[in-house]
């Protein structure tokens, strides 16, 4: 049985060196807040801020990991660009700018589409989201959907086996190909910027559990969002105490690199 986690609060942001850290962040749940329209997400100024200090004090070495699309993140994140995986994996730009997409089977997630759109012209409320390699059906305005729509994902399942399902905080996406998150942190820890620093990975949902076991394996220090039963070694109460750490952490480092520097 994992252990339980941590409260957040007995992880001092001075004890982390950012120098030594490599730094992996979900988006949706852990910097950004949901919302019924996964379009009409945004993130605030104050942690736009927070992850540029933070990339600063790391040396580049910190990367969104998200289930969203690259260029979802980069509308996002504008004017920073940062490493990105995106779609659980399927599209990793790396820390040279380069983007590596998987090859993906198209019929069968043109398939899914088509019978996600059919079930959402059906019930009003319901949102098909696209993206590359993957569709996603959120329930989040008609939860009391939810039966129909597991037992869609189980019949698309059972027809399409090329798609892997993924079920996350009122959404079940397909996704066309087999890697995961877990695999793009371990292709970031091969490059340069990343490689030889402890990891470091923050997520909120069940779709990041695959991360925090990596993470476990490899001695680094896992954050779980909000509650749920999770792998995560650290627990942070919600969003806002989660956002309110990784600032300090941020910007405590980038005020006494400052300090070091007027007194040298």
């Amino acid at each position: 049985m994992a252990e339980k986690p941590r409260p957040l609060a007995d992880l001092e942001p001075a004890d982390l060196a950012p120098r030594h850290t490599a730094f992996f962040l979900d988006f949706d749940g852990t910097l950004a807040d949901f919302n019924d329209d996964p379009a009409a997400v945004f993130l605030p100024q104050r942690e736009r801020d927070t992850l540029a200090a933070l990339f600063e004090a790391a040396s580049g070495a910190v990367a969104i990991v998200s289930g969203r699309a690259i260029a979802d993140i980069d509308r996002m994140l504008d004017p920073l660009r940062l490493p990105v995986a995106g779609v659980h994996g399927l599209e990793r730009r790396n820390a040279m700018g380069e983007t590596v997409r998987a090859a993906l089977p198209e019929a069968p997630l043109a398939a899914a589409r088509a019978r996600l759109h059919a079930l959402a012209r059906r019930h009003p409320g319901l949102l098909v989201e696209e993206k590359p390699g993957s569709v996603a059906l959120h329930f989040r305005r008609r939860p009391e959907l939810e039966p129909q729509c597991l037992e869609i994902a189980r019949s698309i399942a059972d027809a399409c086996r090329e798609l892997h399902v993924l079920h996350g905080k009122m959404v079940i996406e397909f996704k066309a190909g087999r890697a995961t998150k877990a695999d793009a942190v371990a292709a970031f820890l091969r490059e340069e910027t990343f490689r030889g620093r402890r990891p470091f990975f923050a997520g909120d949902d069940s779709t990041d559990e695959d991360v925090f076991v990596k993470i476990l394996e490899m001695k680094g220090i896992s954050v779980k969002v909000g509650p749920g039963a999770t792998a995560a070694a650290y627990r942070a109460p919600g969003i806002d105490a989660f956002r309110d750490w990784l600032g300090r952490l941020a910007q405590g480092h980038n005020e006494m690199e400052r300090s070091t520097a007027a007194r040298a």
